[in-house]
Order: structure tokens, then sequence, then C-alpha cells
């Protein structure tokens, strides 16, 4: 991942300060990120713990691992290739397990959440954190509009992707799962929620390397122009990080 890219990921999570706090109270143990991608919020979350003593992190993409790799050098965490829905890992492993923005990356939610209580010891926490699409300002509505761009090329180029979830749709989902729901929270940063130029920069140009994989598809000219269309806007009238919902879960079904 470039270095721009890498930046706007990893201030999207540095900024997420009643996350932060909510963190600080809990002595995670052992960790586990599931999905955990380029390891930015494997990252955060260990800064915020109160304490941890070791982490791993789980991600079926090759290259991403080797960034959190690199992103996470100097933290005791070790990385497996694997998938979310069968993990190597024996049962009540883990005292944390985390998944941050990649709920709606995964299709079989019944699965997904059947291996991370299976993983995760009995008196642990299973935290789940995901942008959600509500918006209350022009600026959170650019950041939909770039995602859900997202959202669609990768549906094209054959990697399951849906839109982000509103909050209403990710409680009923978790309701509908009879997950048991300590609490839940709905949370976002006004003061420095606005993006600035070099993120924006990242943004365009991931973009345009997503956009540029479709180009012997009869729909790059569309999607091309529509990405000029979504960069004018965000450069225009700004954007800002989306509201996200975080939930605590206890790995015990109702």
């Amino acid at each position: 991942m470039h270095a721009l890219a890498t930046q706007y990921l990893a201030m999207m999570y540095d900024n997420m300060i009643e996350l932060r706090s909510r963190l600080l109270k809990i002595n995670a143990g052992t960790v586990l990120d599931v999905a955990c991608g380029k390891g930015e919020f494997l990252m955060f979350a260990l800064r915020s713990f109160s304490s941890y003593r070791m982490a791993v992190g789980i991600d079926d993409n090759i290259e991403s691992l080797s960034q959190a790799r690199r992103n996470l050098y100097e933290y005791p965490v070790s990385f497996v290739v694997g998938s979310a829905l069968s993990m190597p890992f024996l049962d009540e492993s883990f005292s944390t397990v985390l998944l941050s923005n990649a709920l709606h990356h995964i299709s079989d939610h019944e699965k997904l959440f059947h291996e991370m209580i299976r993983i995760c010891r009995p008196d642990g926490l299973i935290i789940i954190n995901e942008m959600i699409s509500d918006t209350k300002s022009e600026y959170q509505e650019s950041h939909k509009l770039y995602h859900h761009y997202i959202t669609e090329l990768d549906n094209l180029l054959g990697y399951y992707h849906r839109e982000t979830y509103s909050e209403k749709e990710l409680t009923n989902l978790l309701r509908e799962l009879n997950l048991k729901v300590d609490e839940y929270f709905v949370h976002e940063d006004d003061e420095k929620g606005q993006l600035n130029a070099d993120e924006i920069d990242a943004m365009t140009e991931k973009m345009k390397k997503k956009v540029s994989l479709l180009k012997n598809n009869d729909s790059y000219y569309l999607y091309l122009n529509k990405a000029r269309d979504i960069e004018k806007k965000i450069r225009k009238s700004g954007v800002h990080r989306p509201k996200h919902m975080t939930f605590i879960i206890r790995p015990a079904m109702q």
C-alpha cells in the first residue's frame, strides 16, 4: 500500500477518541484481530488497551499481511494466513477478539461469529467496530459516496463487498444472530474528523488504482469518469470520516 493510503487508514482509527476511552479500561490478555488487513486497527487497539500479553492477526490476503508485519514490527504480534470462516486456532485460544470494518466484506455472518465465539475464552470479549452509512452532513455523504464506489468496483472484480450498514441494519443483524451484546455505541470525532489534503490524495489514489484493474472491462470508462466526478466533489466540498458503531459482545450465546 502507498504511504499516503496507509496514513489515511491509520489516522482514521487514531481519531476514534470515544472508542479509545473504552479500550483503555480493558485488560485484553491474548488478542486476535480477525480479517486484520494491514494491521491499522490492531495497532490502534494495542496502543489503547490498558494491558495485553500478545496478539495475533489473521487475514486471507498475503499482501496485506506483509504490510501488517511492517506496520507492527515493534509489537509482540504474529500473523497467520487464513480465512475468518475457518480459523486454525484451538477453542478458547484468545481473551479478546477484534473485527473492525470487515463485517461488510464477509457474506456468511453466522459462520463468522460461530468461529469468533469458538476461539474466544468464555470470560473474554468480542469487539466489533464497523463504519455505518448514517450521515448528518454533506462531508460524511462524500465519504459514503467514495466507499460505495469502491464497493461497486470490488463486486465487478469478483470480491464480496456490500455497501456499509446503517445503524439500524447493523443492530438488527447482531440481534438476529442471537449474540450477547454487553453494550454498543455510535461514535465519531467532530473536531478532527475532516480529512486533510494528504488523506484526500490517498482516497483518490485508491480509486485510480482500483479502476485501473477494469481496463479490459466494458465499464472501465464509465467508472473512470465516475472516479473523476467523486474526486472533484470531495476536493471541492471536503470529506469527513464516517460514523462508526462498536459492539462489546460476550462469547456465550444468549
